[in-house]
This record gives structure tokens, sequence and C-alpha cells, in this order.
């Protein structure tokens, strides 16, 4: 529903990505009356779906294209989208790392014995590294990583004297303190195995070389990749979310970018739209953009103290995370060179090329540290027409790769305009040394995405930082975006946050949205209608020796 009148609401949320829309639907069926405002005509942010304007039927997923076990997330069922219609595909194998030799690598979504097999190939002491990791960290994920994940973050401090009073927390304590880095380099062998494991958290986007991350290696062998896609492209999954937001009493203000939030008596009090019309917020006010736009470009520098100008001033984005992204619409399917070594890397989704080893990763990373062109080209992306053949005519394909890239070339980052189809030429063909009949034969239309074209559609995904913000030790868990703001709530009254610059992140998670909903509802004495993780309950429970 679109309004026209000026209004007044319990709440309004700015941004209608998906966490804007999550937690729009958790507040409605709390009882509240809350609007949505999006600049874009689609809702949905990096839910994006488009045709190509030069090859009829074929469907591209614009950004977001992995979304890790949705329909086993807590907003997914709360909210009970699959009654909309929503459907996820859950591909057998998760990843397929290819590497030069033709050979590969292969990572499946939920047998662990097939990974564990695959890797041995590489190295038997790598694979039981691999079992043991998942056997020992299974536990750590289910009592420790979840439901902090889906929780607003415990003060460091507090959160390390209740977990080290347990077995499983000491177990997460034994890596939590080192680097991505430092504990794939100490318990792997195989350049191979390294390449895999580092190559895919780094586009997670994690730092690799940031202290505080290191669980994340064993906690990546428990928990797996968890692949799945959404049916009819990514932005089905906005178009649902949508519906839901309509069916519980919601308004959606489409193509009406938020121009101020209103500050009166020193709290939120509403939102001036781009075109003048003013909505009154009788409670409160959520931003579900980054830092920079919530507190120094939509609040009146005059409106808040110098600190919290400081904080949001100081906010970091990744140099070595923003991404380029290869579009394709094809004849056939890509048939992978490694299916002679392995025939199942053709089941498989994710395909990862050019990174061989961690020294791969680290030449691609001081590129993009200093402004260059990636040289030593590697990709990673899919064949969504494999698992959904609906988003291509009849017998064809679409597909993706991404490239890591930075925004901010020495040239400027203008000068993506002048390079995209160079780089795009030049991806196609290491595409064709790993797939050899994709050529100018089987290629329908190409396209590329730059990060200033990232940056462009979607300015929260500042420099084209697709997790709003740089995952290094002052902008993670209980510090993310900065400490003042890290519980959702801001230190300007009636104002909360809700977007990737919080806890945990990025990606299709929702656990932004669903954690702030929790504060948000608790602070307006509204319905807490669903089944939260009380993290504090939890943690005090963890068993003090592991089961017999």
């Amino acid at each position: 529903m679109t309004t026209n009148g000026d209004k007044e609401f319990d709440g309004i949320v700015i941004g209608a990505g998906h966490n804007g829309m999550i937690l729009q639907g958790y507040l409605l069926k709390a009882g509240l009356s809350v609007a949505v405002v999006e600049r874009h005509l689609e809702v949905g942010g990096g839910l994006d779906a488009h045709e190509n304007p030069r090859a009829h039927g074929f469907w591209h997923n614009i950004h977001s294209q992995n979304h890790r076990a949705v329909p086993n997330l807590p907003w997914f069922k709360d909210l009970d989208l699959a009654s909309y219609g929503q459907e996820y595909i859950w591909p057998e194998i998760a990843v397929g790392m290819l590497f030069r030799d033709k050979t590969c690598l292969l990572w499946h979504n939920h047998d662990i014995e097939q990974t564990c097999a695959s890797i041995a190939r590489f190295s038997e002491k790598d694979a039981k590294t691999f079992r043991d990791f998942n056997r020992r960290f299974t536990p750590v994920v289910q009592s420790i990583i979840g439901p902090e994940t889906f929780s607003p973050p415990m003060q460091a401090e507090k959160k390390r004297e209740m977990l080290e009073k347990s077995e499983l927390g000491k177990l997460y304590y034994e890596f939590a303190d080192r680097s991505i880095n430092d504990v794939v380099e100490e318990v792997f062998e195989s350049d191979q195995v390294k390449a895999m494991v580092t190559y895919l958290f780094l586009l997670r986007g994690n730092e690799l070389g940031e202290v505080g991350q290191g669980y994340i290696v064993p906690v990546a062998c428990a928990a797996g990749i968890s692949s799945t896609i959404s049916k009819g492209t990514s932005h089905r999954m906005a178009h649902t979310l949508n519906q839901m937001v309509i069916k519980n009493g919601g308004e959606v203000y489409e193509g009406q970018a938020a121009a101020e939030i209103l500050i009166e008596d020193g709290r939120a009090a509403g939102v001036r739209l781009a075109d003048g019309r003013i909505l009154k917020a009788r409670q409160f006010v959520v931003s579900t953009l980054n830092p920079q736009q919530t507190f120094l470009q939509l609040i009146n520098g005059d409106k808040i103290d110098s600190h919290l100008k400081k904080r949001a001033e100081n906010f970091k984005y990744s140099l070595t995370t923003p991404i380029m992204t290869l579009h394709l619409a094809l004849h056939e399917r890509p048939m992978w060179a490694a299916a002679e070594y392995d025939p199942n890397v053709m089941k498989a989704w994710l395909m990862v090329m050019g990174v061989d080893s961690t020294e791969d990763i680290r030449v691609v990373l001081e590129e993009c540290a200093a402004g260059e062109l990636p040289q030593r080209l590697q990709l990673i992306g899919g064949v969504p027409t494999v698992f959904d053949p609906t988003q291509a005519p009849e017998g064809k394909h679409v597909a993706w790769f991404w490239q890591l890239a930075p925004y901010n070339l020495k040239q400027g980052p203008e000068h993506w305009d002048e390079v995209i189809d160079e780089m795009c030429e030049k991806e196609i063909k290491l595409l064709n040394q790993y797939a050899p009949n994709i050529n100018g034969k089987t290629i329908v239309d190409w396209f590329g995405q730059s990060p200033l074209d990232v940056s462009r559609h979607l300015p929260n995904m500042q420099n084209g930082d697709w997790m709003c913000g740089e995952l290094n030790a002052d902008q993670f868990l209980d510090k993310r975006p900065f400490p003042e703001c890290s519980q959702y709530s801001t230190p300007v009254e009636g104002l909360y946050i809700a977007g990737s610059s919080c806890h945990p992140g990025g990606n299709i998670t929702g656990a932004p949205a669903y954690n702030a909903a929790g504060v948000i509802v608790r602070d307006m004495k509204a319905d807490l209608w669903w089944k939260a993780p009380e993290l504090e309950k939890i943690w005090a429970k963890l068993p003090v020796d592991f089961p017999a």
C-alpha cells in the first residue's frame, strides 16, 4: 500500500531492504503501526534481479546470490514466509574449488563424509582435522555462535567471564583470540585446503588478518556453507517480504528517499521525505542505513553531540572485499574441465577458480589495498539455472562471477567506467580455461558491474563494501558499528539502527532486524510475540564439562 498524504505512525523504518522489511514485519505483528520508506521504486535492496534488456527471458541477480540456510532462520519461520510461496533450493554441493591442474575440491552442503573424502585426496591429515573440528565444534555452533548471531552482542568482558566457565566456552576461546590466517596456517597442511577455507571466508567479508576471528575456522567446519538459492531469482524473496508486510497492515513509501530524521526536544520524532512530506513517529525511528548516512547526512549537525558525529565519521569500509561482477547469458551451462577428476563437480553451486593457494589470496589483497586492478584474476560464482531453470529461457542459462577488486582505484573510482568491459573480457578468458565450452559461440550476452556501480545503486554499501562496514577488531561483535550503538539503540532518544552496519554484519541473515526488533518491542512495552534466544540464560547453563 502506498500513501500520498502526511501521516503519523508508532514508528518509521528507513530502508526497505531485507532487514527493513523483516523488522517491519516483527513490529507490525507486535501491534505497532509502522511505515517503511525506500528510495528505490522496488523494495529489497540487494535482493535485486533484472531481466536482460538485450536477451529476453534471461534474469540476472544483480547483487545478492547465495543465501545461507534461509529456510532454517528464525525470522523465515516466525513470519511464515513459506506460506507466501517462498521456496528455497538446497544444492547438494555448496562449493566446487577448481584448480589450475584441472583437479577440484568439493564442499558438500550436508554430507561431512563426502566433504572429508574430497579433502583427503589432497591431504589425509586435513580431512581428519576437518572431521574433528566438525565433531567438536558442532555444539559450539549450536550453543554459542547461533544464539549470539540472533541476539544483541554481549559486552566482551562479560562474555568471556561467562563462557570460560564451560568447556565449550574454553574451546571457543582456544581459537577466538587469533586471526583466520594464523589458525588456517597452523591446522591445515594442503595449499588447496588452506585456499578453500581462507578464500570462502574472505568472500564472507571477514578480514583475514584481524585478531578475534580465528574461531571462524573450526566453526565453519562444523556449520558448513549451508548454501540455498531463492527460487525465481533473489528478488522473489524481496517480493515475499513485501507481501508479508502488506498483509500485516504495513505501509510502504516506495520511491521516497528519506531526506531528514526529525529531532524534536532531543528525540527522533519523524522523517522528512525528499518531496517535503513529513511522516511523524510517535515512538521511534529506525535506520537500516550506514552510520554516515544516519548520523551525518540525515540528522541536522547541531542535533547530535560531537562524540557521536566523530564515531560516525571514523566508521571504516573494507579496502579488500568490494567486488566486481561478470553477468552472463548463455546458450549452455559451463562444462567444468575438472569433471574428469571428479564428476560430482557438475553438481556444485558456488564455483571458485584461480585460487590454488593462500599466495594467490595474498596477492589480490595487496592489489586491492594499493588501488590496483587485479592481475592474478580469481572468480567465485555460479549458474543458478542449473538448480532453478525458471531464471532463463528453456534450455538456456544465466551465470554470475565475482572478482575481488578495489573501489578506490589509483586513478579514482570513476576509472571503473572505463575499465569494466576490459576486466569482464579478461574474466571470460579465465572462465574459458576452466570451462572450455564458454566462448563467443555459447555466450548470448554479458555485462559487468563494478564496485562503483554497487555504491551508486546501494549507497549504504559505501565504497562498494557489501558488508556495510569493515569487520575489523574495532567493528566486530559488541563494537559494531561502535560501542555506543552496539545494542541497536542509539544515544538519540527514540532512534534505533538495524542494518548491516550492525552486528553481525552483511549477507542475507536478517539478524540485525531480528535483534533490533526485540530491543524495540521491549522498549515500547509491546507484545514480544516470538521466542527470542536469551543469551545470558543459554550461556549460564552450558555444561562445565563435556558430556561423557
